[in-house]
């Protein structure tokens, strides 16, 4: 499972994000709920890269490619279900 958080970039570099902090914060926990082990949290690499979601509103969380929620932290519980919804397809291939 690879999940992504976007935050804001300007001039090459990246912003303070709270609601990213808080995004990760939330996101490890479920995944620690939940006994998902072994999980990376990347971060946007590049204004590039920012650039080419059409960042809107931050924080974006991707998973596996697909973004799931932009603009607002999302309660715990709807993290929780986002990625037993991704484990569960990764079960089936």
């Amino acid at each position: 499972m690879r999940i992504k958080i976007v935050g804001r970039w300007l001039e090459g570099r990246p912003l303070k994000c709270d609601a990213c902090l808080e995004l990760e914060r939330l996101i490890q926990l479920a995944l620690d709920e939940l006994g998902v082990k072994g999980v990376l949290i990347e971060k946007c690499a590049s204004e590039e890269e920012y650039n080419s979601y059409g960042v809107v509103a931050t924080p974006v969380l991707i998973i596996n490619g697909v973004i799931r929620m932009a603009g607002k932290v999302p309660p715990k519980e709807m993290l929780r279900e986002f990625i037993r919804f991704e484990l569960k397809k990764e079960k089936k291939t």
